[in-house]
């Protein structure tokens, strides 16, 4: 069990089920680059955690931090006016031919609106990605709090007690790797219809695995 932690760089109260948290208890939260007054809000509960988690475990949440980042550091705005400058550049003789040839003023009016059509605001471009991310993440987190879905930290700490519900009923010192290898496989059945040599292919690796030397042994 020891190994198995220091494999996973878990403590092995989480690889027993015990705590929800892989990460060990006296990891320094300032690590994690959270402000003094974020702190105090998670602590406070001021921040609904629930919601927080399924914010930042949502697979397209890192996409819409960097374009927020972009947005506030105005990196593609700047692409945008220089978009905007040649667009202007266009339709500056087309400006001058109003004047030239009057006979072609309706045509060259309706050339000069239609160009300036296509021009973007700085900062429109972000704002509508921004959005429509941000959206479908709460959407999709919405769905996922209607279908009861569990957060990723829940949803691995019912693994593990599905995994040792099914291990045999004898002392903990006493298991060894085949028994944890057929339970992992038995717990994995139970989500994904699987046949015996499936199974035995499950068990093969998750024995594999477990016999990995750790860096000590190593």
């Amino acid at each position: 069990m020891v190994a198995l932690a220091k494999e996973f760089h878990v403590s092995t109260d989480y690889l027993l089920g015990l705590t929800p948290i892989s990460v060990p208890k006296s990891y320094d939260i300032s690590q994690l680059g959270l402000s003094e007054e974020t702190v105090k809000r998670l602590i406070t509960k001021k921040i609904d955690v629930s919601v927080l988690n399924r914010l930042l475990e949502h697979k397209d949440f890192p996409k819409l931090c960097a374009l927020m980042k972009n947005y506030f550091d105005n990196t593609v705005a700047n692409g945008i006016m220089a978009r905007n400058q040649i667009i202007d550049l266009a339709t500056e003789p087309l400006a001058e031919l109003l004047s030239a040839e009057p006979s072609k003023r309706t045509e060259l009016i309706k050339d000069i609106s239609f160009l300036n059509s296509a021009k973007i605001q700085s900062n429109e471009a972000d704002v509508e990605k921004i959005k429509n991310i941000l959206m479908k993440i709460i959407r999709e987190v919405k769905e996922d709090i209607t279908a009861q879905q569990p957060t990723g930290a829940i949803a691995t700490a019912e693994a593990v007690k599905g995994i040792r519900a099914t291990l045999p009923d004898k002392p903990q010192s006493e298991l060894t790797i085949d028994d944890v290898s057929v339970a992992v496989a038995a717990y994995v059945g139970t989500m994904l219809p699987m046949d015996e040599s499936t199974s035995e292919l499950l068990q093969q690796l998750t024995k594999q695995m477990l016999e990995l030397p750790t860096e000590d042994e190593e």
